[in-house]
């Protein structure tokens, strides 16, 4: 089996053999063990075959047996390679200093940036941080594991609940989540949960106050659900009522969607475009310079930046692609359309009816076609809060208990 790898390290020639008995040539060659490949025939009397220069000067005797005769066409491998460096050293001395000088840059941190805080300054996690080595100029190989620097950071910022550590490339971000302080309450005053439309009670769940409806009954917009006095005829107090109360809310929906609908299509077209990243920095490598792309198109970006024990290459690859897209015209369906309204509706109610509401049920009401569209009347059965606030004016007193004779 050949071994490409050595073939090129020992360097190879590839030669024209001519002579009329060139096959006899090669048959001694291969008996005396030379390192030949890819032989073909160019002529009736001529040959071309790669050999490995260390055998080449053993053919000189084989030659004179078969009357052969050889030509050098090409040169490759190692040994070349290094003579064609060595005749342009100034080049090669630039590019070797270019990419140590490229990796000394790139083993220094060069941006720190602070993100997450909002009672804390910036400027205080970054005046931890260089406490502990972290700031612009340093050099990422005396750095400690991010671990390490992300407990000495939280020993130093005691307002931090968590702060992350990442060094990506010649850049350290620094995530701060801070402590929260735990929200009181505010204090309110008397008050009553009252109906804020017309609804059938669904779910009613008091938790401070009275409950004044039950489930299943109708009521009107401002009518009480929940009240805020509780107690006695003879002995009362107010109270801020709490608590959630659902209730079935009736919503008719009118919504018309054109026949004819403009969309877009992928032709299948492509443009590429090849970046070389070099740190912050992206060169576009092919092509060599920016064409005129499509008129309308759907661009994707990908980066590949090789990463190993959780460090970064300075050197990465960009590739960015652009699919042509066309206009077209689609023509919906009456049965199409109607759906679509019907999504649309639903969409628009549930973002009336609040985050929390649930349809019950729907119902086509009426569906008319004409113009070029369909106008869809809809009707929807809504699960949503009702409940809204209430100030109680006029808090009745508690009873005085002054001593007075009977």
């Amino acid at each position: 089996m050949r071994n490409r790898l050595q073939e090129w390290m020992d360097g190879y020639v590839t030669v024209t053999v001519h002579g009329k008995r060139f096959e006899r040539f090669l048959n001694l060659a291969v008996r005396e063990g030379v390192r030949i490949w890819n032989i073909r025939r160019v002529g009736t009397e001529t040959c071309r075959c790669d050999i490995v220069i260390s055998d080449y000067f053993r053919l000189r005797p084989l030659m004179r047996e078969t009357g052969c005769r050889l030509h050098v066409e090409t040169r490759g491998g190692f040994p070349f390679w290094l003579l064609r460096l060595r005749r342009r050293a100034g080049l090669a001395i630039g590019g070797i200093l270019f990419f140590v000088g490229l990796y000394m840059l790139s083993s220094f941190v060069w941006s720190v940036e602070v993100t997450g805080t909002k009672m804390m300054s910036p400027q205080q996690v970054l005046a931890a941080a260089e406490q502990i080595g972290i700031k612009e100029g340093a050099w990422k190989v005396k750095l400690k594991e991010p671990l390490v620097l992300k407990r000495e950071l939280e020993n130093l910022l005691p307002q931090a609940e968590w702060v992350g550590v990442t060094i990506q490339g010649t850049k350290v971000t620094l995530q701060v989540v801070e402590k929260q302080e735990p929200v009181k309450p505010q204090p309110t005053g008397p008050r009553n949960l009252v109906a804020k439309k017309r609804a059938m009670i669904h779910t009613i769940l008091p938790e401070a106050g009275r409950s004044q409806v039950r489930v299943n009954q109708l009521v009107e917009k401002g009518q009480v659900l929940i009240s805020g006095i509780i107690g006695n005829e003879t002995r009362q107090q107010a109270v801020s009522a709490r608590g959630t109360v659902k209730g079935e809310v009736w919503y008719i929906s009118n919504v018309s969607v054109p026949l004819a609908q403009n969309d877009f299509r992928l032709t299948g077209e492509r443009y590429e475009e090849h970046h070389l990243l070099v740190g912050p920095y992206a060169v576009q490598v092919w092509p060599w310079k920016k064409e005129q792309t499509f008129q309308q198109f759907e661009s994707e970006e990908k980066r590949y930046i090789p990463e190993y024990a959780g460090f970064s290459s300075p050197l990465g690859w960009k590739l960015i692609t652009q699919s042509e897209v066309v206009p077209t015209k689609r023509e919906l369906t009456v049965e199409e359309a109607t759906e679509q309204a019907m999504r649309f509706a639903r969409e628009d109610i549930l973002h009336k009816a609040g985050t929390d509401a649930v349809i019950r049920a729907e119902k086509v009401l009426h569906s008319t076609s004409e113009n070029g569209k369909v106008y869809v009347s809809i009707h929807f059965s809504v699960i949503e809060e009702i409940a809204v606030e209430q100030p109680i004016l006029g808090v009745p007193q508690p009873p005085s208990n002054g001593g007075g004779q009977p």
